[in-house]
């Protein structure tokens, strides 16, 4: 995991960092818990070569039948022993809060990272397709007028923000699948299914679970319910997204320099307790508890890690391309970027309805904030070095599906099929 060696050793780009971030991160807490324990922590081990001494000195006196002395000896011995028990006992909790920093300490930004205090300073860097098409009703009024989505018995057996897909929407969650999948693939990425559950030592390596812990599904086990609370090591999460999983998948691993880059390309549910934001989007697929989503994930060298940056997101707009979506590009600014991300991009299609563009896909350059927690490492010649971790999302399936609807909805009330799908939906039209 993170130390505080390394924060130590890094301390000016990460103070800067924490700045530009507009973070409250108690920094100046976690350098003094530091000092604090590497004195106890001397201290403890003074005491501790002084006890290993004089223990091999009493020994060496009782042989010598100098019981004197050596009772002498061991009676200075006792108030070593409990400096020592004492001193344990006030590293114990130190310890654990100045852990408890190290795991939730936010990423080092990169430089290039535009200086901003939210998302109203984000920096669009290109925009592609054409915006002139206005549609009347949304995306959910279409697909419920045509019965391919329902609303409202999902809320009756589920709650808000479920929803059931039928027929032909069924088919386009499918072939959107396969059509990122089957492109990703032609470019070297391996498909991987990963598992839907992340133990918590597994997640909390992947992304600060902090506040995000209150987005996440906790699955409990009826039979690791009776054992005794506090075994955190037994919580399984339901995954937010593949790339949690995809992350750890190599965790307490060491690759050769020659096996990266290693490109995964993830098919998962994603389950995320929350789902929006005072009241906005709460009806339809765009914004909900469940939906499905196709994830890029590269462990690299390090100083290969831009470069790949460049590669996921050119991998987003090839998709998108080929699906005809009008977007845009956007630089998160510093005030706009989580924990996890050196940098982050993100990609937002064009919703006729709304007139305006909503967010789909996002790539993070991670650099070594995961593998760091999760111990993911490779050797090149004599050296030992973290890996790189990069994720982008390939397709947000659902998202995805809402913004076919609506940039393909004709006024015959029919939703035409993006060429790259028809081969997996073996149909031209929705709806006739």
């Amino acid at each position: 995991m993170l130390t505080a060696k390394y924060v130590r050793d890094n301390l000016d780009s990460i103070r800067t960092s924490m700045q530009k971030r507009h973070l409250d991160y108690p920094l100046d807490r976690l350098l003094k818990l530091d000092e604090e324990w590497r004195k106890l922590k001397k201290e403890t081990e003074d005491f501790q070569a002084k006890l290993n001494r004089t223990s091999l000195e009493i020994s060496g006196l009782k042989k010598q039948k100098k019981e004197d002395e050596a009772k002498k000896l061991i009676e200075e011995l006792a108030d070593v022993k409990q400096a020592i028990e004492k001193n344990s006992k006030e590293l114990a909790p130190l310890d654990k809060e100045m852990n408890e920093l190290l795991w939730n300490m936010p990423n080092t930004l990169h430089e290039s990272v535009k200086y901003g205090k939210d998302e109203s300073e984000n920096v669009e860097v290109k925009k592609w397709g054409k915006t002139d098409k206005k549609i009347p009703i949304g995306h959910t009024e279409i697909l419920e007028k045509m019965g391919l989505v329902d609303i409202e018995r999902a809320a009756k057996t589920a709650g808000a923000r479920f929803y059931y897909l039928k027929g032909d929407m069924v088919m386009l969650e499918q072939a959107l699948a396969r059509f990122a999948l089957d492109e990703l693939a032609k470019k070297g990425y391996t498909p991987i299914t990963p598992p839907y559950l992340l133990r918590r030592e597994h997640y909390r390596g992947v992304t600060g679970l902090g506040d995000f812990e209150d987005a996440l599904y906790l699955a409990t086990n009826p039979k690791e319910a009776k054992k005794e609370e506090g075994v955190e090591d037994e919580e399984l999460f339901l995954i937010a997204t593949a790339e949690h999983s995809m992350a750890a998948m190599h965790a307490g691993e060491v690759f050769s320099a020659k096996q990266l880059p290693i490109r995964y390309v993830g098919i998962s549910p994603c389950f995320r307790r929350e789902a929006g934001a005072h009241g906005k989007d709460t009806k339809g697929i765009f914004r909900v508890h469940q939906f499905e989503k196709v994830e890029q994930f590269i462990f690299c060298k390090q100083e290969d890690s831009w470069k790949y940056y460049a590669e996921l997101i050119a991998n987003e707009e090839y998709l998108y391309q080929k699906l005809n979506l009008p977007y845009h590009v956007l630089e998160m600014c510093t005030g706009d970027i989580g924990i996890v991300a050196a940098k982050k991009t993100d990609l937002e299609i064009w919703f006729p309805s709304q007139q305006k563009y909503r967010e789909l896909t996002s790539a993070s350059n991670c650099t070594d904030w995961q593998s760091l927690r999760l111990d993911i490492k490779y050797d090149e010649g004599k050296e030992r070095k973290y890996v790189h971790t990069l994720n982008a999302t390939a397709i947000a399936i659902q998202r995805t599906m809402a913004a076919i609807t609506e940039n393909y909805y004709n006024d015959d009330g029919t939703i035409t099929v993006p060429d790259a799908l028809v081969p997996y939906m073996g149909k031209k039209t929705i709806g006739r």
